[in-house]
């Protein structure tokens, strides 16, 4: 499935597109759609669940998603957050204990990010970025069927990772605008990375439209948790409204 999902939008990048000052500038991101398509595999209790969610089954799959982005500068330096929640639910078979069961399957998961960012070539338009990523993922499964005296599934799990990573937006002309970041993070035994390219236009000097392509990698492993492994990546075209004031 695809989930069509109100999502985070591209930190860090905003500070690099105005002319640097000592007045505070801000941007919000209200309204964010990152047209996502999921592909991995989730292992909760005896439970392996194949993750693959195309964009044609995302009005059936797709229970609910929010996203909220801001972003602050003065100067060279940034601070950042980013929220973004997508609920997933469907029918669909599991392997448990070697044999295929039929189960009802809900996922809850929830992105947070915290960080800051300095810009290291103004021309260029080049910076550099680092924080706290953290995922919450909180997936219920309950079997039907054959598979009805099964113990069902209902845990949740929040992993915290560090990342750093690189922004790039050079200006093409007045009104438009390249859009680039790429990151990796990580934390115990978790790896995360993310990846995005797009172009923006500067309709007004107060706000801009924003599209390009994301991808999320998430590999979360649970240790003695219930929760033992999320290992998806996330990945689809992103579409965007950015508003700015101050400066």
């Amino acid at each position: 499935m695809l989930a069509v999902a109100l999502v985070s939008g591209t930190p860090g990048l905003a500070a690099a597109q105005q002319p640097q000052g000592d007045a505070w500038e801000f941007s919000v991101v209200p309204l964010y759609f990152w047209v996502t398509e999921l592909d991995g595999q989730m292992s909760a209790g005896p439970v392996t669940v194949p993750i693959f969610l195309e964009f044609s089954d995302a009005k059936d799959n797709l229970g609910g998603a929010f996203s909220f982005h801001f972003e602050a500068s003065k100067g060279r330096w940034g601070v950042l957050t980013d929220l973004n929640f997508i609920q997933l639910s469907s029918s669909a078979p599991f392997s448990v204990g070697g044999r295929t069961v039929e189960g009802d399957f809900e996922l809850d998961n929830i992105m947070f990010e915290l960080g800051a960012s300095f810009l290291v070539n103004q021309n260029a338009r080049l910076g550099i970025i680092g924080g706290l990523r953290t995922y919450t993922l909180s997936p219920k499964i309950a079997f039907t069927g054959t598979g009805a005296g099964a113990t069902p599934i209902d845990t949740s799990e929040t992993s915290a990772n560090a990342f750093v990573g690189v922004v790039l937006r050079p200006r093409i002309n007045e009104k438009w605008s390249f859009i680039g970041r790429a990151d990796i993070g990580g934390g115990d035994a978790d790896l995360t990375w993310s990846a995005v390219a797009g172009i923006e236009y500067r309709f007004k000097p107060w706000g801009g439209l924003e599209a390009g392509y994301k991808a999320l990698g998430i590999d979360v492993t649970g240790g003695d948790q219930e929760l033992r492994e999320y290992d998806v990546t996330h990945y689809g075209p992103i579409f965007g409204l950015r508003l700015r004031w101050g400066g």
